[in-house]
């Protein structure tokens, strides 16, 4: 008996020697340049209002054109937001290859996995192949295996729904067009997607949510003249609820105070942001009936522009990653250079940057209590928004490119590194980790 545990010891373990060997490399297979990448990001907003079509004509068929800019400029935002993934697209008539390089944690050396996706024009969609270091794998299987591991993953058949949308996929070499089924069964199913996240923990964030919404709604305005309100204001009073509900724990739970910050950033995403982000939270019916909205609008800085940017921003690194919500931040600026856009502010980007560290100091259990007793002192905008004096805004494509180049200069580095130093001289930016 003791050999065959030696047995099968060796074998897993030379199994496992194998697929490293197969499956992972010392060195990433595309090294894409992010901002060539990036260069035409305005040019995304076409494809948004496209998407946007689809889903207001939902129960019609659908046509959605990605030029080869536009899916670049997606493919440079995914590296901005998560620098261990570098991808690259090469179209040719009815063929699509996607190479993704993926770096592993670094522990001893750089490794990655490399993976290479080739679609081909066809009814559906059509996967011809697909590698993963030295090994290749059928396309159907691949695909195949990408469906059950999705749907598993939420519960749910929005793999297979998202598959069966795809009527036709036609790919030249400077585009991609996908001719697609009525929206409407996906949608549906996109209701029914859970994550791996503990159930009892999602419902009490959903009754946490609900309370301070109900909160909001019934506090009374902050000045008599009709002017609009600072986000301060509501910030203060949550945060003041949120310190008394989690001091009243007698086991001195950390987590306590993290979610219910966690449930503050939701119901000012829905009541200073958008209803919409009620859908993330799920059916607050049971407690508020219609979902309330602000009466007046937020500032930031005296700007509601900026009350946007900042609470959006919360919400997302909430639902993602700081990093993700900042490049977020970054390619709306981005795409708003081109015609018609506001034009690259760095003042917008402060905003995102601050609503981002606010949220990920608000569900750090490090810091969650200490941001309570801070927030809840007063109502002051100084206490977490920067100061934004002095930082470009309204910049258009050529303005843009003549002062900073790119998003990798040193230039643009400089403003980015000027921003960091005003968030950390913050009251909320001088908490210890």
């Amino acid at each position: 008996m003791r050999r065959f545990f030696q047995v099968v010891v060796l074998s897993l373990l030379a199994l496992c020697i194998i697929v490293l060997v197969l499956l992972v490399e010392l060195s990433p297979s595309v090294e894409p340049d992010i901002n060539k990448q990036v260069e035409n990001a305005e040019s995304v907003s076409a494809l948004i209002n496209q998407l946007r079509r689809s889903l207001k004509d939902r129960y019609k068929p659908q046509k959605i054109d990605i030029s080869m800019s536009q899916a670049e400029s997606l493919l440079g935002f995914t590296q901005r937001a998560v620098p261990s993934i570098r991808s690259e697209l090469k179209l040719s008539d009815g063929y699509a290859d996607i190479h993704i390089s993926y770096q592993l944690p670094l522990y001893f050396f750089p490794s990655y996995i490399n993976l290479a996706i080739k679609v081909k024009e066809a009814d559906g969609i059509l996967v011809d192949e697909m590698s993963i270091g030295a090994l290749t794998i059928p396309g159907s299987l691949a695909l195949s295996f990408a469906e059950s591991l999705v749907n598993s993953y939420t519960n749910s058949e929005v793999a297979t729904k998202a598959i069966q949308q795809v009527v036709k996929t036609a790919i030249s070499a400077d585009q991609i067009i996908l001719q697609l089924n009525p929206m409407d069964s996906l949608l549906k199913e996109l209701k029914n997607v859970k994550t791996s996240g503990d159930g009892n923990e999602s419902r009490l964030l959903q009754i946490k949510t609900a309370h301070y919404l109900k909160l909001l709604n019934n506090l009374p305005h902050s000045n008599k003249a009709n002017k609009d309100t600072s986000l301060s204001y509501y910030i203060y009073e949550l945060m003041t609820e949120a310190k008394a509900i989690s001091s009243e724990d007698k086991q001195e739970n950390l987590s306590s105070a993290t979610l219910e910050n966690e449930a503050v950033i939701m119901a000012l995403a829905i009541y200073a942001g958008h209803r919409r982000f009620s859908t993330v939270v799920g059916n607050l019916s049971f407690a508020v009936d219609p979902i309330p909205t602000a009466r007046q609008k937020t500032v930031l800085a005296n700007r509601k522009d900026l009350s946007l940017h900042f609470i959006f921003s919360a919400a997302i690194k909430l639902l993602s990653e700081q990093g993700i919500s900042v490049a977020v931040g970054e390619f709306k600026e981005l795409m708003d250079r081109g015609n018609g856009g506001s034009g690259y502010s760095f003042v917008d980007l402060a905003a995102d940057m601050a609503g981002a560290n606010f949220a990920a100091l608000l569900v750090d259990p490090r810091t969650a209590q200490q941001m309570q007793n801070i927030l809840s002192l007063e109502a002051n905008e100084l206490l977490f928004f920067p100061n934004i004096e002095g930082l470009e805004e309204g910049m258009n494509k050529a303005q843009f490119k003549q002062k900073y180049s790119d998003i990798e200069s040193e230039d643009y580095a400089n403003v980015i590194a000027e921003i960091e130093m005003r968030l950390s001289i913050l009251p909320i930016g001088q908490l210890p980790e």
